[in-house]
């Protein structure tokens, strides 16, 4: 050693403040535990003892070059040597391998030889140490130690030198290389933009192939945490330029970020409040690169965010580190779904499954399901299918630099989810009940004294910040206070001792029979628990499951009473209530009125039973036409043989020639089959264009239907 350590470490402290460059270079040697297994533990401690000897002789050999250098040993195989370089130094850092490194590698091997039979090579890892005001000496002396470390036992790259120049240039201009685009993520119950994610863009790049590969790189070197701080500040000041309506906006945290103290600070929130938007409207994105550590750390941290309205997301579900236990621990507002289980979902039952699974807990856990990377027409119809809540990709918008206009094959697709039926039109909050909230540090005997007050109040919610930490059932309290310790055991103390902390809670969008389903899968002790009804775990009300099981009767003996009885298909009732809905939202759609031709003449030639088989079979052929569609289309039974069909727009020839071939074949062996024909009336209904009713459109319809019976034999109308 050229002198102690300590003096050592002080010394290179002084030159960092005065502004040195120092040069960190990290050692070790290839495979060294394989040299250990062919020579020996008492061999390998030569080897180690020669390496350095020799690393101090040139360093005292070469110290002219040199303002100050010293080495160390981190133990086993192990060394690092700093440099700080001197007017002599006619080489940089680049160079320091080939033109210090090598040479001291051949010297020792060549002395090397006596004890082994092969090349000793060592393997290198480079790092810079600069002066930052803002940061102790020791702070960037061991940032950059650990930056050789880490660059020492990963992959050569023979780039690391150009891209950590191009790094320097982005922080030095990030306005100059870095972008921010903008990637919408709709709502599926509306097709209404609900936020944008912030993506950040390095469009004049040679070193990196795109944003995803830069931030693993800056993380090597120490740098991750001022490049994300670079991205969401230039994600908030183009914020404003996309904005409209109070849209969420979107941004990628790293964990690692998230727990920084300079983070902390509120640097974001200050930036938020300069461009005019609410942390409230801000979700943060925790983009896991990396395994959360500590998440009883992680939660605190998120809680102090969530004290100042920012929403969380966790991002990747179903990829790398983020895992269910993630989201156990820290109760996101927001899962994403990977696009890794998006990407050919329409077609694969695991991944459908997995995806319906999803969507169910979420609902179970409170919080909302993103689609994301959703780049096909089969994909986003089978997302949407499964009730996912919000859907983000190529086919819904490219990202951008500025506001985009959403796909309009996106819309069309969302107006056949809107077609759902009566039952599934009616989500749980049409039925919701008050629900009286007590804070967590509520006496157990004033929420006594309040149930003895209020002897029909069978349940109340028990809060944190606003947030749903459990319930109150009234029973079980006064069955608690009822045991012979009961009153001084209990009475005096907070209510979590006695609370619910698994409540059933849902979103105030959920259907009816979805909440109908979840409440039953519960356990006996809790099947007749009541129902908490929330807005991203904020509670709105409640439900009764006694309430719910007879909404949910009443509703199918509606239906039931509304059905055709020969062909089970939705009758007048349910016609009339779809056709007003697309009216009332000002949807465009397409309607096919089915008629066989003749049917008074055949039902008299061959009696009302071989009239009912004819009826079933077109009845089927029509459930097996629109199916082939893929789209979700509406069919119902007028009566009789009168039949009506409500389609996209776009669908209605192809959907009708497909009817008229399909009928033909399905009657070829029956009696009669001459005297058999259909008659299909088509109608596009613009809603825009036109002020409609739903007797406008019948009368409509049926005008239309009297001149295709006039053309005879099985045709097709579109007016």
């Amino acid at each position: 050693m050229l002198m102690s350590k300590a003096r050592g470490l002080q010394k290179l402290y002084r030159l960092l403040k005065n502004d040195k460059t120092i040069w960190v270079l990290y050692l070790d040697i290839v495979n060294f535990h394989e040299v250990e297994f062919r020579y020996g533990y008492k061999i390998c401690q030569e080897i180690l003892a020669e390496i350095e000897n020799e690393i101090n002789f040139t360093l005292r050999k070469q110290r002219n070059l040199f303002l100050f250098a010293q080495s160390e040993s981190r133990g086993g195989d192990d060394f690092v040597v700093y440099f700080v370089p001197g007017e002599n130094t006619h080489w940089d850092m680049p160079e320091l391998v080939e033109r210090w490194v090598l040479p001291m590698q051949e010297r020792f091997n060549h002395r090397l030889r006596k004890l082994v039979k092969e090349k000793i090579k060592l393997r290198t890892g480079i790092a810079r140490c600069l002066n930052v005001v803002s940061r102790s000496a020791d702070y960037l002396l061991y940032a950059a130690v650990k930056e050789a470390f880490l660059l020492n036992k990963s992959e050569p790259d023979p780039q690391f030198f150009a891209r950590r120049e191009e790094i320097t240039h982005l922080l030095d201009e990030p306005e100059k290389y870095l972008k921010t685009a903008f990637q919408a993520i709709i709502e599926t119950r509306n097709g209404e933009i609900f936020g944008f994610e912030a993506l950040s863009r390095i469009p004049g790049s040679t070193c990196f192939s795109d944003i995803s590969d830069l931030f693993p790189f800056a993380e090597k070197i120490g740098q991750l945490y001022p490049i994300e701080t670079l991205c969401r500040r230039q994600a908030i000041t183009a914020y404003p330029t996309v904005l409209q309506n109070n849209e969420f906006l979107f941004l990628n945290i790293n964990p690692q970020i998230l727990v920084d103290p300079e983070f902390a600070s509120g640097q974001t929130r200050k930036m938020l409040s300069e461009k005019g938007v609410a942390p409230s409207n801000v979700v943060l994105e925790i983009t896991e690169r990396s395994a959360i550590d500590n998440f009883s750390t992680f939660r605190d941290a998120l809680d102090h965010y969530r004290s100042q309205g920012y929403l969380i997301a966790l991002d990747d579900l179903g990829a790398g580190y983020s895992s269910l236990q993630s989201v156990a621990e820290l109760h996101p507002d927001f899962l994403k779904v990977d696009r890794s289980l998006i990407s050919g979902v329409h077609a694969d039952p695991t991944k459908w499954a997995l995806l319906e699974t999803f969507v169910t807990f979420s609902k179970r856990i409170g919080c909302r399901i993103i689609a994301e990377g959703v780049e096909t027409e089969e994909e986003m119809r089978t997302v949407v299918q499964l009730g996912v809540d919000y859907v983000q990709g190529f086919f819904v918008a490219r990202p951008d630099f500025v506001r985009k206009s959403i796909n309009p094959a996106v819309m069309e697709i969302l107006n056949s989810k809107r077609r759902l039926n009566y039952i599934e039109d009616k989500p749980i909050i049409s039925m919701v009940e008050p629900l009286s909230i007590f804070e967590s540090n509520t006496l157990v005997g004033v929420v006594e004294t309040y149930f003895r007050d209020h002897p029909h109040q069978w349940l109340v919610g028990i809060t944190e910040d606003s947030r749903l930490v459990g319930v109150m059932q009234r029973d079980r309290l006064f069955s608690a206070l009822g045991t012979r310790y009961g009153v001084p055991l209990y009475l005096e103390r907070t209510v979590p001792i006695l609370m619910d902390t698994n409540p059933l809670i849902v979103e105030d969008t959920t259907p009816l029979e979805v909440v109908s389903s979840l409440a039953m899968q519960r356990s006996d002790s809790q099947l007749y628990d009541g129902i908490i009804v929330a807005n991203q775990r904020k509670p709105i009300g409640m439900v009764s499951v006694a309430n719910l099981m007879k909404a949910i009767s009443e509703r199918q003996i509606q239906l039931a009473q509304g059905a055709n009885p020969l062909t089970g298909l939705p009758g007048n009732l349910r016609i009339d209530q779809e056709i007003r809905q697309y009216i009332e939202r000002g949807l465009t759609f397409g309607l096919i009125y089915i008629d066989l031709n003749k049917f008074k003449y055949y039902n008299d030639l061959y009696g009302f039973q071989q009239g009912d088989v004819v009826i079933k079979i077109l009845s089927e052929v029509l459930l097996k036409a629109i199916n082939a569609t893929g789209e979700e289309t509406f069919i119902g039974h007028i009566g009789g043989d009168d039949f009506i069909i409500i389609a996209s727009s776009s669908n209605l020839e192809r959907l009708a020639a497909n009817i008229l071939t399909q009928f033909k074949q399905s009657v070829e062996k029956l009696p009669g089959k001459e005297n058999l024909s259909v008659a299909l009336a088509g109608l596009v209904i613009n809603t825009v264009e036109q002020t409609w009713t739903p007797l406008l459109v019948s009368e409509r319809a049926a005008q239309i239907k009297k001149e295709v019976k006039a053309l005879g034999g099985n045709s097709f109308l579109l007016r």
